[in-house]
């Protein structure tokens, strides 16, 4: 049965600063850590009830190397938010985050949800100052959140608050409509496929 809506969020940031293991702790709740990079973009569709509707959040995990960045227009086409997430132990990766926003803004034509998250926040090394990243969101108007994918901390309350803010908005509820009406209809599940 198909969900009453389906948005599509796109994960973006920089190299190891935790995008896949947030999608997979939100997922499957587990926490890998043998670091493999995304390659291109990882699929993670996640279905949820909330509030009594079923929803559906295409989530891409997108590459975070600078040779996929190219790629970035194929992911974020037709996204209705956009989670933008840095190591909070690694002040790099807070600095790169105009990039990617400037990279989502060229490729994204509609109104599309911010969340700028610091994950990580299990580790005693805290170099990103978090007060002046929440001024930023909130001059911005952006959404903040911090998480830990390895301990499961504020990770589901991220995508809490993401889909309450998408129920909320008249955009992403026009864009899953429009998606829904697109997606193709099978007329006969029981039909067989044969091949070759």
């Amino acid at each position: 049965m198909s969900p009453q809506y389906e948005f599509k969020v796109v994960l973006l940031g920089s190299v190891a600063v935790g995008k896949t293991a947030i999608a997979n702790r939100l997922q499957y709740q587990l926490f890998e850590s043998d670091y493999q990079p995304t390659i291109g973009a990882g699929f993670i569709p996640y279905r949820t009830v909330y509030n009594d509707k079923e929803i559906e959040l295409q989530i891409w995990d997108t590459a975070g190397m600078e040779r996929y960045k190219g790629l970035g227009a194929i992911y974020y086409r037709d996204a209705v938010a956009a989670v933008l997430v840095y190591d909070q132990s690694n002040p790099e990766s807070a600095d790169s985050l105009n990039d990617w926003l400037n990279s989502l803004r060229v490729n994204v034509k509609r109104p599309c949800l911010i969340f700028i998250v610091g994950n990580k926040t299990d580790l005693s090394t805290n170099a990103v100052d978090s007060e002046k990243m929440k001024e930023w969101c909130h001059e911005s108007g952006f959404m903040f959140a911090q998480t830990s994918a390895k301990t499961g901390n504020g990770v589901e309350e991220l995508f809490q608050t993401i889909i309450d803010k998408l129920l909320a908005s008249s955009a992403a509820i026009e864009m899953s409509n429009e998606n829904n009406a697109k997606a193709p209809k099978i007329q006969n599940e029981n039909r067989s496929v044969n091949c070759c």
